[in-house]
């Protein structure tokens, strides 16, 4: 009795344990991707020249996702401006932010059959002040 009972134990949480994991992992990943858009925008906004403002936003954006324990190069921003230059006092600048979330102990070469990572995107819309010097 007591081998059937240890038996269907492992039988039923081995898989509740990965589901745990995965999902944790996805949940980390959505946070991820809106903690990188928004933080790339306000570091954008920011900036005090449009010159450097890019490298602010996209260093901005590589901190929260080693922050959220993402490996290098598996997310990215992207920027879009309402008016030209970016910097108009007033406008609003939007960043989109893509991540891949890996799954866990899915091995790279069932990439054809199955998928091995999970893409979660995140927008977010940063104004510029309206007050700022030029």
């Amino acid at each position: 009795m007591l081998i059937e009972v240890v038996f269907l134990m492992v039988l039923v949480m081995l898989p509740l344990f990965y589901l745990v994991a995965t999902l944790g992992r996805l949940q980390a990943g959505a946070y991820a991707a809106s903690a990188a858009a928004r933080e790339a925008g306000r570091a954008y906004v920011t900036a005090p020249e449009e010159a450097g403002a890019s490298a602010r936003s996209v260093s901005a954006a590589d901190l929260v996702f080693a922050a959220h324990g993402l490996p290098g190069g598996a997310g990215d921003v992207e920027l879009s401006c309402a008016s030209s230059p970016c910097l108009t006092p007033g406008s609003q600048v939007e960043f989109t932010s893509v991540v891949r979330v890996p799954l866990p102990l899915v091995p790279d070469f069932l990439s054809g059959t199955v998928p091995t990572a999970v893409s979660m995107s995140s927008r977010h819309t940063e104004p510029v002040d309206a007050f700022r010097g030029r």
